[in-house]
């Protein structure tokens, strides 16, 4: 099985909370304040929502930001890091 993207990887850990609330994805857009299509793009991994964004998933939800990104890391989900230095200096 491949590996999934860090977005398809939020996207199912967003989902399967909202599920395990028994939500539909419409009204948890609206608890969120964020469009239903867009909350289906973000459950698909299709798009990366912004900090801002993971915020009001997370109080949607019920719990901290810390929360689903720990869940992530327990899921195993990594970044890949960049480890050279940059390129342009900036005067």
């Amino acid at each position: 099985m491949a590996e999934l993207s860090l977005s398809q990887e939020f996207g199912k850990l967003v989902r399967d909370k909202r599920m395990a609330l028994k939500i539909s994805q419409e009204e948890f857009a609206y608890r969120c304040g964020v469009h239903r299509t867009y909350m289906t793009h973000i459950e698909r991994g299709s798009k990366m929502p912004s900090i801002e964004v993971v915020g009001k998933i997370a109080r949607g939800l019920g719990v901290e930001i810390s929360t689903l990104f720990i869940e992530l890391e327990k899921r195993g989900v990594t970044v890949d890091r960049t480890t050279d230095a940059p390129t342009q200096k900036f005067a």
